[in-house]
């Protein structure tokens, strides 16, 4: 495995990290770590490596050092490709380390990180015009991934997976299930695997529900993304695990709560009160935006918008272009959603709650096996 960058010892990436002291990390990803890491020459990288999975069960060990192997190999293939390199908030790659022997695998990224959005979404250090400019930002890239032919698709978008720089620029650093493009269609995780997957609110529960993955699973996990920052929260998969408290049934409820408390269809949203205090917040910005989430979170992805459609909501914002044009047409085009409080067909359980915008068992069957046949398996 060689590629047009350096590759490293895992001595070098010692020396980078200080031997990956706690005070130079910053975060977990899967089955790895993320480091900050100064150069000899005092240039500021990010490191990421992959640690052994120990386990008694030899096949099971051998399966995840060669699922991690096959994980830096996909990465380095992405970001040594013009597909990865011609976007300002992917990151940039300047070298690897593969020693396969002791299993020391790991990456050097020319990136100065300020934190994950993981760990700076639920404070205050975000206000609320630089958490609709991530969401931006994180739509269009979505957006550029999304229109190379073959597609890219992320099939998860995480928090833990979007550093922030030194400027409070999000940039998408972790890839481990990413499909399409120069890396081919690639299943790392099956359907049978999915009790493996950390964080499962974030996966699509399309894939959940039908165990195969939705040209549109990335909307599923953005809007995810976007409830954390509107409501200053993120959902760990070690504390959602039951069925009660995925994202759409917690953001469904809480909706509910506020319509039950007096609120109208017009004027109810989700985001946190602290929030709405600040400057650039608008009332209506907030509707478009949980109405847009709950979009985003149909079970049956072809009534999910497209990442471009997205990206047009939020660019209608009014804290982005001081009116209320685009996104008083967005609300009137989305009049005929149903929302949680309202009527609503309960078709497939545990899933959602959400009715498909007024379609009928039988055709929302018809239209769901037509979007599964654009799969390629």
């Amino acid at each position: 495995m060689e590629f047009s960058v350096k590759k490293y010892s895992w001595r070098e990436l010692e020396l980078l990290t200080d031997s990956f002291s706690e005070e130079n990390f910053i975060g977990n990803v899967k089955h790895g770590k993320v480091y900050r890491g100064k150069t000899e020459q005092g240039q500021e990288v990010t490191v990421k490596i992959w640690f052994r999975f120990e386990s008694k069960n030899r096949d099971v060990a051998n399966r995840h050092a060669n699922y991690s192997l096959t994980r830096l190999e996909s990465e380095c293939t992405f970001l040594t490709h013009p597909d990865g390199m011609n976007h300002p908030n992917l990151v940039k790659l300047i070298g690897y380390c593969c020693e396969v022997e002791d299993h020391h695998l790991g990456v050097v990224y020319d990136l100065r990180s300020k934190d994950t959005l993981l760990n700076l979404i639920g404070k205050d250090d975000l206000n609320w015009n630089q958490r609709m400019r991530l969401a931006l930002t994180i739509a269009r890239v979505l957006e550029y991934l999304h229109c190379h032919n073959p597609f890219y698709q992320l099939r998860f978008v995480h928090p833990a997976l979007i550093m922030l720089d030194q400027d409070s620029n999000p940039v998408l650093f972790d890839f481990f299930m990413l499909s399409g493009g120069i890396v081919g269609d690639k299943q790392f995780v099956s359907y049978r695997d999915k009790s493996h997957l950390c964080y499962l609110p974030y996966i699509d529960v399309y894939f959940n529900g039908l165990g195969i993955w939705s040209p549109r699973s990335d909307q599923f996990s953005f809007a995810v993304v976007l409830i954390g920052l509107i409501c200053k929260c993120a959902f760990s998969g070690e504390n959602w695990k039951d069925e009660t408290e995925e994202p759409l049934i917690w953001a469904s409820e809480q909706y509910d709560m506020k319509l039950k408390s007096g609120f109208q269809p017009n004027d109810c949203h989700l985001v946190h009160e602290s929030l709405m205090a600040e400057p650039g917040f608008h009332d209506l910005d907030g509707v478009a935006l949980t109405k847009m989430i709950f979009h985003c979170m149909n079970f049956y992805s072809v009534k999910r918008p497209t990442m471009s459609q997205i990206v047009q909501c939020l660019q209608g914002l009014h804290v982005f272009n001081g009116n209320f044009g685009v996104v008083e047409g967005l609300l009137q085009g989305w009049d005929s959603y149903t929302y949680p409080g309202k009527k609503k067909s309960s078709k497939w359980k545990g899933c959602l709650k959400i009715a498909c915008l007024g379609m009928k068992d039988d055709e929302i069957d018809q239209v769901n096996k037509k979007d599964a046949q654009q799969i390629k398996h």
